[in-house]
């Protein structure tokens, strides 16, 4: 347990300390640590595979990771084209895995090339979602005359986006655990017996509950600090705390995803590098679906503003 907490507040420092510089120094630096979070997590995954996958398919998608978030960075923050040459970037990595079934028809499956696929997807392809949310303000001050200065207003920015999903998803970890070893006996209803065991329904409505109140707090005291004001609170409020339960749920979702893909390969972490935790891929789980909760919930309001 004390291995864990040092681990665990290791990792929080580590997320503190980036955000800080993202703040104070260039949006650009909170980007290296989704990079060496992309390097990592696709380094584990390709390992956890083992010889699921060829050596040449290991080192198409090592290679893969290399590029894949910092062409979706520079590509955003300078072209605002980070979807389009990610995009593009995936079509590239299906061309040259398929090719392999000719240029090395015999080692090379479909079955193969799934797997290589999937460990460019995941988490590759899912942390340049993070990278488009860091830049989400930029983007939308060249795209969009009036929405920048109303969302302005309200402190709706990258810096808050990035706040919702590394704050509500510890928090709803958190109160998860906490309402699984508080009531778990009492009310033993399992989540996913065959994928996750352990986890318990009444775990997942503590998770659901840490999002919404995550989110109301991230509402007061952000507002506090950065907006001064509490604009249209009947309306910001709710909009926070929806936030806040969407990125709960998503992130108990993508724990649930880790769990299946350890469980379908018969590991128990994805790697080691966090004693207490496992891999990057056991700490940043539930996070790479919340940043897609956080990313889309955020797009839709600025349509319907």
């Amino acid at each position: 347990m004390k291995i864990r907490l040092i681990s665990g507040t290791c990792y929080i420092a580590i997320l503190l300390g980036f955000f800080l510089l993202k703040i104070f120094v260039h949006d650009l630096c909170f980007d290296l640590l989704t990079y060496a979070f992309s390097l990592i997590g696709t380094f584990e995954m390709v390992r956890a595979m083992g010889e699921k996958m060829t050596k040449s398919e290991r080192v198409i998608v090592r290679v893969f990771s290399v590029l894949c978030v910092p062409a979706c960075t520079i590509a955003e923050t300078f072209f605002r084209y980070g979807v389009h040459i990610t995009g593009v970037m995936f079509t590239v990595l299906g061309v040259v895995l398929l090719s392999l079934l000719v240029i090395r028809h015999e080692e090379t499956t479909p079955e193969n090339i799934g797997v290589s696929f999937f460990a460019a997807v995941y988490p590759a392809i899912m942390l340049t979602v993070l990278v488009l949310t860091n830049h989400v303000s930029d983007s939308l001050a060249l795209e969009m005359d009036r929405f920048p200065v109303a969302l302005a207003k309200i402190g709706f920015n990258s810096d808050l986006l990035i706040l919702f999903i590394f704050v509500v998803s510890p928090v709803a970890d958190s109160l998860a655990y906490v309402f699984g070893r508080l009531f778990g006996k009492k009310i033993p209803d399992k989540m996913a017996p065959s994928i996750s065991p352990n986890k318990t329904i009444i775990g997942g409505v503590g998770g659901l509950l840490g999002g919404v109140l995550a989110g109301i707090v991230l509402y007061f005291i952000y507002n506090a600090i950065v907006v001064g004001s509490y604009v249209d609170m009947h309306i910001w409020l709710p909009v926070y705390v929806a936030i806040g339960f969407l990125a709960a749920a998503a992130t108990a979702f993508g724990d649930l995803v880790e769990s299946c893909i350890k469980r379908k390969i018969g590991i128990k972490d994805m790697g080691n590098i966090m004693p207490g935790h496992g891999g990057i891929l056991d700490r940043i789980d539930g996070t790479l679906f919340a940043s897609v909760a956080v990313y889309l919930a955020f797009m839709l309001i600025v349509r319907i503003l």
